[in-house]
């Protein structure tokens, strides 16, 4: 790799994404271990975004501290962070989490949510790959996982200014699992959107498993998009998403629901809501069971889940209708959408906000 100053030296991989490289860097002399974020192909755009927003965000308690940038020799955009532990989805491979633990990783994100929407700037992208703790393993004191700067909110490439995304309307941005509702109809998001977002990752900590990932995957992404759309707006008023967690977790779901689209959140409302449940000083025995179950016994478990008559109709249709809608003209329907991928073929700026992989 071709820098034009040699001052990192590449030990190793640490992953990849759609457009860019992770890797694990050392400064030549400063001997410092540290996090390198670079693009796969010159002005794709997502590294310039998020360069531009973690200098917005700077010093703001679990954000990224932007270290350096700059470009290759064949102008490939780069940035250089400290380096973390690991995300949320490694971490839910080898432990099961407890509700206090999922519910103070909540508490965490919203505390840097409130400091990223003050900025109003949306990041669009929440999901258990872009939350970072500080630590090798989650089995820490509640208290410590709560604390300011032990969860990080990382990946900023997607995220837009708020009411700035106009000429985007009918792009879907984000990642199918966890985008919210408005975003799979293509429509302007704003701040309750990366809250939403927030909901399902804590709802996939808690299950290992959203009710949307059961439907099959189809050849035309669109379909996809607005299939997957359909089942969350079915869903999202049923239990089956919180009957899982405490009282006060349903009312975090509701108060999603009611926000107008364009308000800023109450996060003080929010915060008390996860402060009633997690009680920091004392929590009660009765949250301490984990949430160690296979997919079959998590969504068994009620009769709202799969054995709901609503459900399971929507089900059954989406695949009995599968065929026919495959070859329909989807230009006719109100959910039809473009994706960003492919509007980014179209864009002339350098830097478009964007998404090409939505894969799960």
């Amino acid at each position: 790799m071709n820098f034009q100053a040699s001052e990192y030296r590449i030990l190793s991989n640490l992953g990849s994404g759609s457009g860019h490289q992770v890797m694990k860097v050392q400064h030549n002399s400063t001997s410092q271990i540290l996090a390198m974020k670079i693009e796969k192909s010159p002005q794709l755009g997502q590294i310039e975004t998020e360069i531009s927003r973690l200098e917005q965000l700077k010093g703001l308690d679990g954000v990224p501290q932007l270290i350096d940038s700059g470009k290759t020799k064949d102008f490939r955009s780069y940035l250089i962070t400290p380096i973390l532990k690991r995300n949320l989805q490694e971490i839910l491979k080898d432990n099961s989490m407890t509700v206090p633990q999922i519910l103070s990783i909540g508490l965490s994100i919203l505390r840097v949510l409130e400091q990223v929407h003050k900025k109003h700037i949306l990041h669009l992208d929440i999901k258990p790959e872009n939350i970072m703790i500080t630590s090798p393993h989650i089995n820490v004191p509640i208290e410590e996982i709560a604390r300011p700067g032990f969860v990080h909110l990382i990946d900023f490439g997607l995220s837009q200014k708020a009411g700035q995304s106009i000429s985007q309307n009918k792009v879907f941005v984000g990642s199918l699992r966890y985008a919210s509702r408005w975003a799979h109809k293509g429509n302007q998001l704003h701040y309750k959107d990366d809250l939403e977002s927030l909901l399902y990752v804590l709802v996939y900590l808690r299950n290992r498993m959203l009710p949307w990932q059961t439907v099959q995957q189809y050849q035309s992404q669109q379909l996809e998009i607005r299939k997957i759309g359909e089942i969350k707006d079915a869903v999202f008023n049923s239990m089956s998403l919180v009957q899982r967690f405490p009282q006060q977790f349903i009312a975090f779901k509701t108060y999603i629901d009611g926000l107008p689209q364009t308000e800023m959140p109450n996060y003080d409302y929010l915060k008390s809501l996860f402060k009633q449940i997690l009680n920091l000083e004392k929590c009660s025995p009765t949250l301490q069971y984990t949430a160690s179950i296979t997919h079959s016994n998590s969504f068994k478990e009620s009769n709202q889940i799969q054995n709901s008559d609503k459900m399971i109709s929507m089900f059954s249709n989406l695949q009995r209708q599968d065929q026919v809608q495959r070859d329909e003209d989807l230009s006719e329907s109100e959910t039809s959408v473009i994706l960003i991928s492919d509007w980014i073929k179209t864009c002339n700026t350098q830097k478009p906000k964007s998404i090409v992989d939505i894969k799960f």
